[in-house]
């Protein structure tokens, strides 16, 4: 059985729906990736995904309780309310992966489940949220901290507070420039 593990950064966290997560436990040294908040799901909910050029934070992590690569994307994917190839992965052992967001980042991510390994744990695989930024496709706009909150406080009430929701629940240590404006600009103004 493969020891699979999922990472994390968003409402996925507090609120893992159906994943399989073998003892609920998030762990907060995860690798650090660029994520910023630049995905319009099809609700109009505004995510955080892995981002070219964004700052790289410190996502979480936690282990699956399922016993295949199969199993594990189509899990996550399903808690996503996404499609399979929307989720990312990579297996140390025969480097089978899959990536379309940030595959320059592959080798960060082999090298911190390959400290980890060393430090104790056992990770054969790893697997990830992997949508790619679409703000600008869809909103219209350049993402910048001032169009992400014009866009937010533009929507209608039913999708404004779908959003708000999800922001809301996002892990508090998951801080970029522009949710750190949504946070002050938006969910502490309502």
């Amino acid at each position: 059985m493969a020891s699979i593990v999922v990472l994390g950064w968003d409402s996925l966290v507090s609120n893992p729906g159906g994943l399989d997560l073998r003892d609920g436990v998030w762990h907060e040294d995860g690798p650090m990736l660029p994520v910023e908040l630049s995905h319009v799901t099809p609700q109009r909910t505004l995510i955080p995904v892995l981002c070219r050029g964004a700052a790289p934070l410190r996502v979480l992590w936690a282990y699956l309780g399922t016993e295949t690569v199969g199993e594990a994307v189509w899990g996550l994917s399903q808690a996503q309310g996404s499609k399979p190839e929307n989720v990312g992965f990579l297996d140390l052992a025969t480097d089978e992966h899959w990536c379309r967001s940030v595959d320059e980042h592959l080798p960060d991510i082999r090298a911190w489940a390959e400290g980890k390994n060393a430090a104790g744990e056992r990770i054969d695989v790893v697997i990830w949220n992997d949508l790619r930024p679409n703000f600008e496709k869809k909103a219209r706009r350049e993402l910048s901290p001032e169009n992400v909150l014009a866009y937010l406080k533009g929507l209608r009430p039913e999708f404004k507070e779908r959003a708000r929701e999800y922001l809301v629940n996002m892990p508090s240590q998951v801080r970029t420039a522009i949710i750190d404006a949504v946070r002050e600009g938006w969910l502490e103004s309502r």
